[in-house]
């Protein structure tokens, strides 16, 4: 049901007249083009401009390459993205832009995301971050986090997907982006769909519920920028989500308009696979409302069409198929089906094995192009040093990159972040409050008198209160802050653009909400508290990250010994 279409042919939409008097730049046009949802014109123009722009004119190169990376998956054609990013990418190191070196980063790891290269994917996401980071570029830093989350949902973990998601909406909301917005949005939508399938394998019908009206939600707002814009192909998707997250939420009757509007609007624009799957969510409807065997054989009808489905496409409706035909316990029908959809997922992975290999080589092929280019400039001492610089950015993007992916891992108890997570993360925090000139506040926080719980009560009813404490820690915290357990019963929190005087505000609410959970609910007599040292200030008293964590840990210090279950501020 929740399978993204893989390509469309797109109509060509005219332009609004005010666009047109305007007599815009190629670059501009492409924009606009794109933004009614005419990805093919824009590519075309995009094209073009690459071919006839001056040899020595290294920005409008890349800066058409860029575009040309972003909207070419729009039209299904994944390599030819790989290829423009990275020709992108080498052309903005050789200028030393970091706009559009995040711009074609972030293309980059679009791609390796959606053919299953996860940890390449979030490679590349990280650095289009830093880059975006360095332009000072709040747009791009939503791009960048975007992917992020494209990334997390290709490596199985729906969930860290819709939390970057969702600080890419947030930065998304400050930069005034309308097709961010949009993108956040929708895949938000996207990934709570994911959500309630794993909630569904796993038999949890309550989480499952949670997850359906979070999709709805997220695919409202959706449908609802996008009938804001001038793209017919961001409201069919939008209304593709939103349909999905109906018939998973069960809600029937408000299905069956928005399924003629999705697939009116699709068959229209020539959207094929969002058409083909609108046709595809009738029969989902039709079986839900008992009407079996119709679905079944409208269902075969797509499949048999006189123009055959490309695999993925073939692949949803298989699925369906199998699924339908297991629901009505026709169980011999259902298992051919289930055996037609795994020799479909064995080419599926063949197919995608071939174009990774192939897009590894475009990658490989621009690197030893821009190899020899280096070369061939070598006796300039001055390009020799930039080349140098760029080499060891490029280093140091890498080793910051895999640290994050290494240190990326809850702690297994709480769902929190762990320490090794904590101690990558409060470093780039404290070094990004000093750029972007915020406050930053870093609260310890210890569980008074733990031993004795334990002691008490066992390990584990002291395992529970953890839990506990980290599900009150999270429900009162921003999204935005980092979260982590470091320790037995210790925890560290990170309040961005936090003066320590709010901080404090903030942390005595958290005490006041551990003082009076009902903690006798876990085991009777039970109660426990909390001790809280806060340091931190402006960017210029900010001193490093472990001298912070010191000085937050002296102030839990004074806490302690000022009695317990108290806020203390360094």
């Amino acid at each position: 049901m929740h399978d993204l279409p893989a390509s469309f042919t797109a109509a060509a939409p005219a332009l609004p007249p005010a666009a047109a008097a305007q007599n815009p730049g190629p670059l501009d046009l492409a924009r606009q083009q794109a933004a009614c949802g005419d990805y093919q014109a824009a590519c075309d123009t995009l094209q073009a401009l690459v071919l006839q722009a001056p040899a020595d004119d290294l920005a409008t190169r890349c800066a058409a390459l860029a575009q040309l990376a972003h909207h070419s998956p729009r039209l299904g054609r994944l390599t030819a993205s790989a290829r423009s990013a990275a020709e992108a990418l080498a052309l903005a190191e050789r200028l030393g832009h970091a706009g559009l070196r995040a711009d074609a980063l972030t293309s980059q790891s679009y791609v390796y995301s959606q053919l299953l290269m996860g940890r390449e994917g979030l490679e590349a996401a990280v650095k289009a971050l830093a880059a975006a980071r360095q332009a000072s570029d709040p747009e791009r830093e939503g791009w960048a986090l975007n992917r992020v989350g494209v990334a997390y949902a290709s490596l199985e973990n729906p969930a860290q997907a819709c939390t970057s998601t969702e600080q890419a909406l947030e930065v998304a909301a400050a930069s005034g982006s309308a097709e961010l917005r949009f993108s956040c949005h929708n895949n938000l939508a996207y990934y709570w769909l994911r959500r309630v399938d794993d909630a569904e394998e796993r038999q949890q019908a309550t989480a499952a519920a949670e997850a359906a009206a979070q999709a709805r939600r997220t695919a409202e707002d959706a449908v609802a920028l996008a009938r804001r814009s001038d793209s017919p192909f961001q409201v069919a998707v939008a209304l593709s989500n939103l349909v999905n997250a109906l018939l998973a939420g069960g809600q029937l009757s408000a299905v069956q308009p928005l399924i003629e509007e999705f697939g009116q609007l699709a068959h229209r624009h020539g959207y094929r696979p969002l058409a083909l799957e609108s046709d595809v969510q009738r029969a989902v409807l039709l079986r839900l409302q008992g009407h079996a065997t119709e679905a079944v054989t409208q269902l075969q009808q797509l499949l048999h069409a006189a123009t055959e489905p490309p695999p993925k496409l073939r692949r949803l409706l298989v699925r369906h198929l199998y699924e339908t035909c297991r629901a009505t316990a026709e169980y011999r029908e259902a298992l051919g089906w289930l055996e037609d959809l795994v020799a479909l997922d064995r080419q599926i992975t063949r197919d995608n094995l071939v174009l990774q290999t192939e897009v590894i080589l475009i990658r490989d092929q621009v690197q030893q192009a821009r190899a020899r280019a280096d070369s061939a400039l070598a006796d300039a001492r001055r390009e020799r040093a930039r080349a140098a610089h760029l080499e060891s950015e490029q280093q140091r993007l890498r080793e910051q990159a895999k640290a994050l992916d290494r240190a990326a891992h809850e702690d297994v108890l709480t769902g929190l972040h762990n320490r090794r997570h904590a101690e990558f993360a409060l470093p780039l925090l404290v070094e990004g409050a000093r750029v972007s000139g915020q406050v930053l506040s870093v609260a310890a926080l210890d569980v008074d008198h733990f031993k004795q719980i334990n002691d008490t009560y066992g390990h584990g009813v002291g395992d529970v209160v953890l839990q506990h404490l980290a599900q009150l820690l999270r429900h009162r915290l921003r999204s935005a802050d980092l979260l982590a357990r470091i320790g037995g019963e210790e925890f560290v929190a990170v309040l961005v653009n936090c003066t320590p005087t709010k901080a404090a505000e903030i942390c005595e609410r958290l005490r006041l909400a551990v003082a009076e959970h009902d903690w006798a609910a876990i085991a009777p007599g039970l109660s426990v508290r909390i001790s809280i040292g806060i340091a931190g200030g402006a960017p210029q008293v900010l001193a490093r990250s472990d001298d912070l964590l010191q000085r937050a840990d002296r102030a839990l210090y004074a806490a302690k010994h000022g009695g317990r279950n108290r806020v203390h501020v360094d």
